[in-house]
This record gives C-alpha cells, sequence and structure tokens, in this order.
C-alpha cells in the first residue's frame, strides 16, 4: 500500500478517532482544572471546551471530505468500497455526537459554582 493511498484511508476514520478523543480530553481537562478554576476567575474550561468542539467538528469534517473525495472511487474499486464508506459515515455522525457531548458538559460547567465541585 503506497504512502498517499494510505493517508486518504486514514481520513475515512478522522471522525471515528477524533469525536472520542476530544470528550476523553475535556472530560479528564475539566477535572484537573476544576481545583485551579475555583481559585482563579479565568473561564479556562470554556476555551478548552470550545477548542475540543472544534477539534471534533474538524474530525466530522475530514471524514465527509475523504466521502465527497472518494465518491468516483467506489466505482473504480473492486470491492466497491462500501466498508469505507460506511466507516466514513460513521466518523461524521460520531464527530457530530461527541461535540454536542462536549458542548453539553462545556455548559453544565459553566452553570456550576467550581468551588462546589
Amino acid at each position: 500500500m503506497s504512502t498517499p493511498e494510505q493517508n486518504s484511508k486514514l481520513l475515512y476514520w478522522a471522525g471515528v478517532a477524533l469525536g472520542p478523543a476530544a470528550w476523553a480530553t475535556n472530560l479528564q481537562g475539566v477535572y484537573v482544572i476544576t481545583h485551579f478554576a475555583c481559585h482563579n476567575t479565568a473561564s479556562s474550561s470554556l476555551v478548552i471546551g470550545t477548542i475540543l468542539i472544534l477539534v471534533a467538528l474538524a474530525g466530522s469534517l475530514l471524514s465527509a471530505r475523504a466521502v465527497y473525495r472518494g465518491a468516483g472511487s467506489e466505482w473504480a474499486d473492486a470491492r466497491g468500497g462500501g466498508p469505507r464508506t460506511f466507516m466514513a459515515w460513521l466518523g461524521v455522525g460520531s464527530g457530530m455526537l461527541f461535540a454536542l457531548v462536549i458542548a453539553n458538559q462545556l455548559i453544565a460547567a459553566s452553570m456550576v459554582n467550581s468551588c462546589l465541585r
């Protein structure tokens, strides 16, 4: 397998991998920042959460781009390209779902006082 072909196959998995990774980073980051957020008034959890929402959405966009870029190659592929397309669409949905989960956690973290946690 050539390197460009391998890189293009990794784009199909971008949403599947980046969405859960961003959520896990957000979850652990909120727990780490809680102690420091109580003593400081900086809204660092809002900044980190927003960045990780963008990371999850970027994974979705990469997976969607892989679908649209490789749509014509399904006919040229002897196997039909079905599994890769399925994983790419699963990545699009997964990235959007995890971006929504991060946004919900971000809203909850902004409503609750940091010193009470």
